[in-house]
């Protein structure tokens, strides 16, 4: 093990600056700092026996702590380097992507080119509502054009309308309102 730098400080300056850091901010220096700092206390409280012990328990600690240090150090690189390689793969899907090869993205997931004017613009459920409904309302058309037809062969009786006149005027008035609306189904 290599032996820690000397360092000329005085008293008081930078005596926390290691033991302030983050455990996960840590650095193999900042662990030989601390030690120097330990060091320099036990040294100063002199050479009771009960303090060489404590000297000895507090190496055993330094190094562990030194050993969780390098590891954490490690693991971080590794996840920096982990995170390199799949920026990396991502930018080559993209490349690939964009020079035409097509990239297999699984069974539920789909590309949108956003420059194409046919692209979706509604989500399937969106879509699914508007056909629910457009069928609910093309089945009612159906049953009143059916009892129209009804009516026309005479085959009901004509029922008084709301504003006291017979159906039989009111289906005069009706034909146009059908018209319109075959316009404007056309224009939907």
């Amino acid at each position: 093990m290599e032996e820690p730098p000397v360092r000329e400080e005085e008293d008081g300056e930078d005596d926390e600056g290691a033991l302030a850091k983050s455990p996960l901010q840590l650095t193999t220096d900042d662990v030989y700092d601390i030690s120097y700092e330990v060091g320099r206390e036990l040294m100063a409280l002199g050479s009771d026996p009960r303090v060489t012990r404590l000297q000895f328990k507090i190496v055993r600690v330094m190094e562990m702590l030194e050993a969780l240090v390098n590891e954490g150090s490690l693991v971080a690189e590794e996840l920096r380097m982990e995170r390199d390689n799949l920026r990396q793969e991502v930018e080559g899907l993209r490349r690939a992507g964009v020079s035409g090869g097509q990239v297999n993205l699984g069974p539920d997931k789909m590309v949108v080119d956003l420059t194409d004017p046919n692209r979706p613009r509604f989500t399937l459920q969106e879509l699914r509502d508007v056909l629910q409904e457009r069928n609910k309302l093309k089945s009612q058309l159906l049953l009143v054009q059916e009892e129209l037809q009804c009516y026309r062969s005479g085959l009901l009786p004509p029922r008084e309308a709301p504003g006291g006149r017979r159906e039989k005027d009111a289906v005069g008035t009706m034909g146009n309102s059908d018209k319109e609306e075959r316009t404007i189904m056309k224009k939907l």
